[in-house]
């Protein structure tokens, strides 16, 4: 999956201090009015990163956009060492803002954040599976932690001022959407693997599989469903719910060709075995219906499975673009900086 990255940067790219000069501000409104200043910058970087992704930009070139933000971030940290000098000399809003871009950073480096390895996910086996599943899991819920730590911090420092800094609700908007996120992720990493496991003669590696895969889904399930209503706008949850029913029903459909494809595969192998020359013509006419019906469950099978994947790919390309366009109606940009904040009476 091509977009999920985004969600993670998103906030902490909103939030830039971009080529901030060293300079002492007139006022508190002045220093932070470069917040507002900074998201208008950083939101075109933004739309072009989500237009990448919507149309479904290679591989390689997502990771250079990713290399290319991460070192960009790297850059803001340095500068923001060397000229920011804070507010008369308090420079604690940018210490934090550099803990978190720092966080950030560390994530994307040790690939902590990727949530489109499906292929190579789905080649392990089911306990290293599942410990990457629990890692990021881990790894989300900490760095969302330490973002809600910095928006109170910074509302605190705001405060402090006299300064009511607009907050972009997001806690709920980049929680609810990584979470989704790693919903999709996890339910791809199996049906990956199952796939695979379908184009082999294995009724236990796949029946193993579909088990795993509907304990996930059973999560899954639970989760989506604690997500209604937590947004006006429910078209992610609506559209993952429907992905998750996609694999339910796949999953009972296929199994139930692939067990019968399999079954006809072992008679008509038997069978076969016990083929000899002398065999009479009721034998041969046994062994070729025994041929026709393993054909005919193979095509079946293999047809259906081929179908499912065509629709699969459909559903998932409409679920990128919900995905993509779910931030963007959400995440609220002011149009003028200095709508970033309004002063606060005394």
């Amino acid at each position: 999956m091509k977009n999920l990255i985004q969600v993670f940067l998103h906030f902490i790219l909103l939030l830039s201090f971009l080529n901030m000069a060293a300079q002492n501000y007139r006022n508190p409104k002045a220093y932070i009015n470069d917040f507002g200043k900074s998201e208008l910058f950083v939101k075109e970087a933004l739309m072009e990163y989500s237009k990448s992704i919507i149309e479904a930009s290679p591989d390689d070139r997502i990771q250079t956009t990713m290399e290319r933000i991460y070192i960009k971030l790297e850059d803001i940290n340095e500068n923001l060492l060397k000229n920011d000098v804070g507010l008369d000399g308090d420079t604690e809003l940018r210490d934090e803002f550099i803990k978190l871009n720092s966080k950030t950073i560390l994530l994307l480096k040790n690939k902590a954040l990727k949530l489109n390895d499906y292929i190579v996910q789905s080649n392990s086996d089911y306990e290293d599976i599942f410990k990457n599943f629990s890692y990021k899991e881990k790894e989300i819920t900490a760095y969302y932690a330490d973002i809600l730590y910095y928006e109170k911090f910074k509302k605190e420092f705001g405060l402090k001022y006299k300064i009511i800094i607009r907050n972009y609700n997001s806690k709920n908007v980049f929680e609810y959407n990584a979470y989704q996120n790693l919903i999709f992720y996890k339910l791809n990493v199996l049906d990956d693997k199952l796939v695979t496991l379908f184009k082999l003669k294995d009724r236990e590696k796949v029946n193993e599989c579909i088990i795993h895969m509907d304990n996930i889904i059973n999560e899954s399930e639970y989760k989506t469903s604690e997500f209604k209503g937590a947004f006006e706008d429910e078209s992610l949850n609506n559209i993952t719910t429907e992905l998750i029913y996609f694999f339910q029903n796949q999953n009972v459909y296929l199994k139930e060709l692939y067990y019968k494809y399999i079954e006809e595969y072992l008679t008509f192998q038997e069978t076969k075995k016990n083929v000899t020359e002398n065999d009479d013509e009721k034998a041969i006419a046994e062994y070729n219906e025994k041929v026709r019906k393993f054909n005919e469950s193979k095509n079946d099978f293999f047809d259906s499975l081929y179908e499912n994947q065509i629709l699969k790919r459909e559903l998932i390309n409409r679920w990128y673009k919900t995905n993509s366009l779910f931030l963007k109606n959400n995440i609220v940009f002011e149009d003028i900086y200095e709508n970033f904040i309004k002063q606060k009476d005394k």
